[in-house]
């Protein structure tokens, strides 16, 4: 198992002007005119960060519980040295995303059969892989083995979520 994303809001103690968060914060964009948001990429690691108006910005492409704050941090940094001075209220991770394997290609008519009490989906002419809906969790499962688990809020629901999903699978295959 690996965890490949972190999604992370971290909280300011006032709300941002976005207009002037993109003026003063060079390589920031709005997506599109109008948005009610602003990207910008952390470099070099190319994180990827919303400002939103009311105060909060995500922090997205991490792979790490403890690189978060550290990241949070030189953004609020980064801001500071551009006139914008904010404090970080708080930080709440909201989404983790695994990848892990069955180590062997498996067929989707038998694990269709098998989990039929379980929230399946698989419509090969809209996307090649099974979408498995567990418990709040939501699971990718493709014909190589391979599984990609988000939809979990905190890292020790990790490994119980992918064996649960596994051992079912398992019997089946």
């Amino acid at each position: 198992m690996k965890i490949v994303n972190i999604v992370a809001t971290v909280i300011l103690d006032e709300c941002l002007n976005l207009d002037r968060v993109h003026k003063n914060l060079p390589g920031s964009k709005f997506p599109r005119a109008g948005s009610p948001w602003l990207q910008y990429r952390l470099k070099p690691e190319n994180y990827y960060t919303t400002f939103y108006k009311s105060g909060k910005f995500l922090i997205t492409g991490v792979t790490s519980v403890e690189a978060i704050r550290p990241i949070a941090d030189r953004i609020v940094s980064i801001l500071k040295k551009n006139s914008i001075p904010v404090k970080i209220s708080d930080i709440r991770i909201h989404n983790f995303v695994a990848v892990d394997s069955l180590n062997r290609e498996i067929h989707f008519e038998k694990i269709m059969a098998s989990l039929q009490n379980m929230n399946v989906e698989y419509e090969p002419e809209q996307f090649h892989g099974m979408i498995i809906r567990d418990n709040g969790h939501s699971f990718l499962l493709f014909n190589s083995g391979k599984i990609i688990l988000t939809g979990v809020k905190e890292i020790e629901s990790i490994l119980p979520a992918l064996d649960s999903l596994k051992s079912k699978i398992y019997r089946v295959i």
